[in-house]
């Protein structure tokens, strides 16, 4: 069985501030976001709370919050970790030896940093700013993630074809074999089919488990294939 390293998050629920991030709703149903499988998927719409919740995942587990391991430290802008300092987490009996935390919206200034810590390393075949985006991070899970890992990746399908998240699919799949845990916030329907994962969808303002089939994501694009000339038609005269 695979060894897991974070159970759950534990929100000190604070009632006295109604700014952000303590103004979303899915923050009442926090305490309920237990991690029991070795890929856990959070969706849902843009501003539902999916980058804020792995913001705080990686706060909680000392990981720099513009993403990379916990020895890139750089910042391009000043993060603010209230709901961090607001959360603890649960954790398993195991201890990682790896973590790491991809996110998409923050990558370049990562893979400058990485080309920083990496001079002479070797842990790269060549600087990741000469391959694509999709090749850049293929390369970054292949040569970087070492197995015996926690791993949060935030939109790692941004850039990615339908191949390379095949391929992903299988990097994960080995790292798994290897002892690793995932959590990740995805749009993409392609990796919500990776076999045995939990699927967490925030909608209407509540963190709801869902089956693949029950999932927004998947019922749309099944709408999409099945039915597309009555689709389009009614968005275009909407």
């Amino acid at each position: 069985m695979t060894k897991l390293y974070l159970k759950g998050l534990k929100y000190d629920k604070v009632t006295t501030l109604t700014r952000f991030p303590f103004n979303l709703p899915i923050l009442n149903d926090l305490n309920q976001l237990i991690f029991d499988k070795p890929v856990t998927f959070l969706i849902g719409e843009n501003g539902s709370g999916k980058s804020t919740i792995i913001e705080t995942i990686a706060g909680l587990m000392d990981l720099n919050l513009e993403g990379g391991s916990k020895n890139n430290c750089f910042v391009s802008y000043e993060e603010q970790s209230l709901l961090v300092e607001a959360s603890r987490p649960i954790k398993y009996p195991n201890y990682p030896k790896d973590s790491y935390f991809y996110r998409a919206e923050s990558y370049y200034n990562l893979m400058t940093d990485i080309e920083m810590i990496d001079q002479g390393e070797g842990v790269f075949q060549r600087e990741l700013h000469t391959y694509s985006r999709g090749e850049s991070f293929y390369e970054l899970v292949s040569s970087r993630f070492f197995g015996k890992g926690f791993y949060l990746l935030d939109e790692p399908e941004t850039g990615l074809s339908l191949s390379t998240q095949l391929q992903l699919m299988v990097l994960m799949q080995e790292l798994i074999k290897a002892d690793s845990q995932f959590v990740i916030a995805t749009h993409s329907p392609v990796l919500l089919f990776f076999p045995n994962a939990r699927i967490y969808e925030f909608t209407d303002g509540k963190i709801v488990k869902r089956a693949l089939e029950e999932t927004k994501i998947y019922q749309e694009w099944l709408m999409i294939f099945e039915r597309k000339e009555h689709f389009f038609q009614n968005l275009f005269e909407s």
